[in-house]
């Protein structure tokens, strides 16, 4: 076993610093790239969410309104019933002077 030979393993030259360079340069392009289109993307989500709470306010708007028209309605029913409540305590009133007068 004395005589055998070691190999030596053989091992991946170093790239010149040019080379290294140039491959950083690369990925950091596509870095940019990937960063451009992601901010695109965000940009057109917020378009997009903006469109839809402008939406959702001419929606709340809407309600809103339909509520105060509710309310003016209510109110009116109000006042009418209690004009009635009044009509209504009155004749009662007069119906039991008139009872009383009777007996």
């Amino acid at each position: 076993m004395a005589s055998a030979e070691i190999i030596p393993f053989p091992f991946a030259a170093e790239p010149a610093p040019e080379v290294r360079l140039a491959d950083a340069l690369g990925a950091l392009q596509d870095a940019l790239e990937a960063q451009r289109k992601a901010v695109a993307e965000w940009r057109f989500a917020m378009a997009e969410l903006g469109i839809g709470v402008a939406g959702l306010n001419q929606s709340l708007l809407a309600y809103r309104s339909a509520l105060d028209v509710v309310d003016e309605k209510v109110g009116g029913l109000r006042g009418q019933a209690s004009a009635l409540e009044g009509w209504a305590d009155g004749v009662l009133a007069r119906e039991g002077a008139g009872d009383a007068q009777g007996v």
